[in-house]
């Protein structure tokens, strides 16, 4: 009995000393640098969302083309931690501002943003199309193969559109966009309310991708005759990249070098270069998986891509 009581003072000690490590590995599973806040869009068939709600966890994520593509890059980075999130535009620039360490699937390389943003390239995209009424189609007897934006608005200067105002529409119809006489930007919480207020008459047009109306009106009038349309925009030239982004800052760099690793890895997939395919019909399909298949094979071979 004496002999135990006088290990006692040395196992307090042994005990003590353990402590800080112990504290030590329960802090560094949420060290601020081993989490990504991932900034996700109301933006169906893109993101697929439950409820319209961001996920608890990344296994949660839906089966839209980016949030389902996004799955396949985070199952490879098991060294962080991954919170989502929904934040307009504005918000997120503020929360960058702040210091949180926030990223998005679904960016727009522009001059502008790499000021504050570090860009990797994802996945192609396709082209935005103008959005009308089926009927505001047919009393500008407008060609159901590709209008002109240019000869549309000098045409018929009365037509007012309606924009989101964070989106980056492409180098060739920005300023077809701004130079437009009745072309206004807002922010909305989700893409699918300017198709709403399309549909209700509240203005002429707007622009949105092809797929996105397709699920819009499958979900609001099924079997029915579809109120809007889509027609192909001249002008749009070579649909963009879609990039990931994170904070141009030390934490970001350091995350983007991850990212771009686990892109490469996600683009060497042979099934990734079919993602968009359920979402378009069988021409559109055919059309576009060469492009895809090209994109997605040389990212697999290529080197860092970080900008």
């Amino acid at each position: 009995m004496h002999r135990l009581l006088a290990l006692i003072p040395a196992l307090c000690l042994l005990f003590a000393a353990l402590q800080p490590d112990r504290a030590q590995a329960q802090l560094s599973t949420a060290l601020p640098e081993r989490v990504i806040t991932w900034n996700l869009v109301d933006w169906p068939p893109f993101y697929l969302l439950s409820d319209g709600q961001p996920p608890a966890s990344m296994e949660a994520l839906g089966e839209g083309v980016i949030d389902g593509f996004l799955r396949r890059v985070l199952q490879r980075l098991p060294q962080y931690e991954h919170r989502f999130v929904m934040l307009t535009g504005a918000r997120a620039e503020l929360e960058r501002k702040a210091g949180l360490g926030l990223c998005s699937a679904s960016s727009m390389r522009t001059p502008e943003r790499l000021q504050d943003r570090y860009f990797t390239p994802a996945m192609p995209t396709v082209q935005q199309h103008l959005v009308m009424q089926r009927s505001r189609v047919a009393a500008l007897d407008l060609p159901t193969a590709g209008v002109s934006l240019r000869t549309l608005f000098r045409q018929a200067p009365e037509l007012q559109g309606l924009i989101l105002s964070k989106r980056h529409y492409g180098p060739e119809l920005e300023p077809l966009l701004r130079q437009a006489p009745n072309v206004r930007a807002i922010a909305a919480p989700k893409a699918g309310n300017l198709l709403n207020m399309l549909e209700a008459g509240r203005m002429d047009f707007s622009l949105e991708y092809p797929m996105v109306l397709a699920h819009h009106l499958a979900q609001q009038r099924p079997g029915r005759e579809a109120p809007l349309v889509s027609l192909p925009i001249v002008e749009a030239g070579e649909p963009p990249v879609g990039y990931f982004s994170c904070n141009r800052n030390a934490w970001g760099r350091a995350v983007m070098a991850d990212l771009d690793k686990a892109l490469r890895e996600v683009a060497a997939q042979p099934e990734v270069a079919r993602l968009y395919e359920r979402w378009l019909t069988p021409s559109e399909a055919a059309r576009e998986r060469p492009r895809m298949e090209r994109f997605f094979a040389a990212r697999a071979r290529g080197g860092v891509k970080i900008e």
